[in-house]
């Protein structure tokens, strides 16, 4: 009798973590990498040293205005990018497993 409780009580938790969309909002943590490029809206060309912030962590670009954030929560996650005069945003839903590219179109402030 023990173990059918046992087993039917496993079932149920585990029925229940298989309809959820975001393991993160049950207490899981999950997370993804994301690879960041700030460019200048105007023309293309990269922002080096830009200070980049997601989820409560922060980050600075390399000379290229790259830089890679290997544990992003899993879930919709906006990236913010600040330089000197220089300002933006990109969203991006991070996936677990996925390493996708941000692109963050800096503009003057």
């Amino acid at each position: 009798m023990r173990s059918a409780f046992a087993v039917a009580f496993l079932a149920l938790g585990l029925a229940g973590l298989a309809s959820c969309t975001n393991p993160n909002n049950i207490g899981v943590q999950v997370y993804g990498t994301v690879t960041v490029h700030c460019v200048r809206a105007s023309d293309g060309s990269p922002v080096p040293g830009a200070n980049v912030s997601v989820a409560g962590g922060a980050a600075q670009a390399d000379g290229n205005g790259n830089l890679t954030f290997p544990q992003v929560p899993v879930g919709p996650e906006l990236f913010t990018a600040n330089a000197t005069g220089l300002k933006g945003t990109a969203s991006e839903t991070v996936v677990q497993g996925a390493n996708p590219d941000v692109t963050i179109q800096m503009q003057p402030n």
